[in-house]
């Protein structure tokens, strides 16, 4: 379960947000890779080098660090968000092309294209491979979406066709069904409003409103269905931000209204689905914002020139998962 958006500020700037919603504990943090980092694929063991520096939430396992989000040095960022019950991979390996497990795919696609469209150049090399042997012990699968310095939104959903970047024009992605039902399904919500209805009689009698009533069609539920529409909604109705630091704010408010408090969600095995974070990714400066559960402050890495030129090894960003308050008195 997750949650995912772009959205552009009036100065420019783009970006990528999402919440991270799972029940097995990531321990992701902020994570700088620098350019030429070498990782080895789980499935054939064959090592892979990426040719861009990248900015993520990520995690080592094993000899690997995994990235679930981020951005390259050149804009383009990802997201990966589950797709259970949908997400078809290819059965066997291709001789001649990189054979990977879902988990492994943004390393590449970070690593290895400066754009959308070079990713849509590049993805003939690229076969995802239905295996057990990623670093969770089981295939996860997943969809993801991309997002690059133009601004430019797509989705790519493994679904036994090859992997096929297609428009994202709503802006927005969570999880099954495919993009394509959350975009049809969104015609049933076209009475959801920001202004309100006003009076109305039925006989003889006027029945007035009691309050704000235009969004009374809006979900609000925890499902991949119900954060979809909700996202969407808010997305084209909230005020466009005038800059990227208001665009920050802007969107942590909008993912708020889709961030799982731990508890609400519980798995068939007892544990907690939740949000462990969210992520605001600013394509144009390059700037990843991470807010954790456990803490509501607002951490900020910035992918600088220096850190590009000088850092040779991966670099780990701790943060507190212990609230911080700012005391006034």
């Amino acid at each position: 379960m997750c949650t995912s958006l772009s959205l552009g500020a009036l100065d420019g700037s783009k970006f990528l947000a999402r919440t991270m919603d799972f029940a097995f504990e990531l321990n992701g943090q902020p994570t700088f890779l620098p350019k030429e980092y070498q990782w080895i694929s789980s499935f054939d063991k064959k090592t892979y080098t990426t040719e861009y520096a990248i900015m993520g939430t990520g995690a080592k396992y094993g000899s690997n660090y995994m990235v679930a989000d981020g951005f390259n040095e050149y804009g383009l960022s990802a997201a990966e968000l589950y797709f259970s019950h949908a997400a078809k991979y290819d059965e066997e390996p291709t001789d001649g092309k990189i054979n990977l497990v879902a988990e492994e795919f943004i390393l590449w696609a970070l690593g290895n294209n400066k754009s959308i469209e070079d990713l849509q150049k590049n993805l003939n090399e690229i076969r995802l491979i239905e295996s057990n042997s990623g670093v969770m012990g089981q295939n996860q699968p997943l969809h993801f979406i991309f997002s690059d310095a133009t601004g430019a939104t797509y989705i790519l959903e493994p679904q036994g066709n090859g992997l096929v970047l297609q428009e994202d024009k709503v802006g927005v992605m969570t999880n099954t069904p495919d993009y394509n039902w959350h975009k049809t399904n969104l015609s049933n919500y076209l009475g959801a409003s920001t202004t309100n209805f006003g009076a109305k009689k039925f006989g003889d009698e006027e029945i007035i409103p009691l309050g704000q009533n235009g969004t009374f069609r809006l979900p609000g539920g925890y499902t991949a269905v119900d954060r979809f529409v909700r996202t969407a909604f808010i997305r084209e109705a909230t005020e466009t931000p005038k800059d990227s630091k208001q665009a920050v704010n802007t969107i942590l408010h909008m993912l708020d209204s889709v961030t799982i408090p731990r508890g609400v969600n519980i798995k068939e095995d007892g544990e907690a689905s939740y949000t462990q974070y969210q992520t605001v990714l600013d394509l144009t400066n390059r700037i990843m914002y991470f807010v954790p559960y456990g803490n509501r402050k607002v951490y900020a890495t910035k992918m600088t020139d220096e850190l590009i030129k000088n850092q040779k090894e991966p670099k780990e960003y701790p943060i507190s998962l212990d609230q911080e308050f700012e005391a006034l008195n």
